[in-house]
């Protein structure tokens, strides 16, 4: 490879997603101390942040290089589109369809995940393809 020429990095996916799972099951068995139902619903609250980030993260980056520019660009919006729009419907259906939820801890499972993603994709970088 000349010198030039950068690698393409490869991002760990399956890494991210199994430390939020982690962070996830954690969470939400310090809630169940509290109550069954307030670990069911942080574990919920979890699962309403990481699926569309899992389907953003899979729509973003199935293309790469400077020739698909123009879809990695329309890829962005529509997927972070769709990912709003699947938070909203999933906050919408655990309100509307889960009869006894713990707002607390649905919420702050939730919070915690949109904090600490940033820090999570900051201390796990990305690997150079060989």
């Amino acid at each position: 490879m000349s010198p030039t020429r950068k690698r393409i990095n490869r991002l760990p996916f399956l890494q991210w997603l199994a430390i939020e799972g982690g962070l996830i099951i954690v969470l939400s068995l310090v809630w169940f101390t509290e109550s069954r139902l307030a670990g069911y619903s942080a574990f919920v609250g979890g699962l309403i942040y990481v699926i569309p980030n899992a389907y953003f993260a899979h729509r973003m980056y199935r293309f790469e290089g400077a020739q698909h520019a123009h879809l990695v660009v329309g890829n962005m919006f529509r997927a972070e589109t769709v990912k709003l729009a699947l938070t909203a419907v999933f906050f919408a259906a655990v309100f509307i369809l889960m009869e006894p939820v713990h707002v607390p801890a649905l919420l702050f499972t939730f919070a915690v995940m949109v904090a600490l993603s940033p820090l999570l994709r900051w201390f796990i970088r990305p690997q150079p393809q060989r």
